[in-house]
């Protein structure tokens, strides 16, 4: 059986419906929003976001709690778990157009390897300036890491192993039912498969590094009711350099 992998077939991250971030939270700024609290919004929603520390998150927003906080950055792992399972994954048995599921086991640690990725994040806010229409420019660089290009550059002899031990069996899968063959990828193939893209992803983690320091700016706005927006498109341009999927 030739494997059936989703490689570089990552989704838009404009799809992102996973990312659940605080926009709309409120803080009671007397005399409005000045420029050092726009720097704030975005550096607690990063730290918050991306490396899972929610002190400032909740100290900074008077109408959140630390669940939230986690909510938040929970959300952002399995969206970052369901980008790179897009890429390096293999497809369902029913849908070759989409990634097989991790079990919960999996998931699992699939969260507890990329809070370890993002903890290596580097980003730094810089500054901030009010503009002419009354919204704040941030400016935020960051130092993509190169997990992902790691993962590929590992992933043939990663999978020597796992290649070997399947191919030793297609004998025995062939004269399987239709039926027996479903449930054998789904709960053998599948399973050992990512336990194996797991286990090179745990490997690389020792060794990320970064591509050349790109920047970025954030526009925060402040409502008339004292809510905080950052507009989504940016949060997302800015998560696609956070992590870098060219695999180059």
């Amino acid at each position: 059986m030739n494997r059936k992998h989703l490689r570089t077939r990552i989704l838009p991250l404009a799809a992102a419906a996973l990312m659940v971030l605080g926009l709309t939270a409120c803080r009671d700024l007397d005399g409005g929003l000045s420029t050092d609290d726009a720097k704030e919004c975005v550096q607690v929603e990063l730290d918050t976001t991306y490396k899972g520390d929610f002190a400032g998150f909740v100290d900074f927003y008077s109408n959140v709690t630390t669940q939230d906080a986690r909510d938040q950055h929970d959300a952002q792992l399995e969206w970052e778990i369901y980008n790179f399972i897009n890429t390096f994954g293999v497809s369902s048995w029913e849908d070759d157009y989409a990634a097989a599921e991790l079990s919960e086991l999996q998931m699992h640690r699939a969260k507890q390897l990329y809070d370890d990725v993002y903890a290596k994040c580097d980003y730094t806010v810089v500054s901030s300036n009010k503009q002419e229409d009354g919204t704040f420019a941030v400016k935020v660089t960051i130092k993509p890491m190169n997990i992902n290009t790691l993962v590929n550059n590992a992933y043939e002899d990663g999978f020597a192993a796992f290649d070997e031990k399947f191919e030793a069996i297609m004998d025995e899968v062939r004269a399987m039912s239709a039926e027996e063959q479903a449930e054998w990828y789904t709960n053998t193939y599948v399973s050992e498969y990512y336990d194996t893209l797991l286990d090179i992803l745990e490997d690389q983690i020792p060794d990320i590094g970064y591509l050349d320091e790109r920047s970025i700016v954030i526009q925060v706005q402040q409502s008339e009711d004292d809510s905080l927006f950052i507009s989504e498109d940016d949060l997302l341009n800015l998560d696609k350099l956070i992590i870098d999927y060219s695999l180059s």
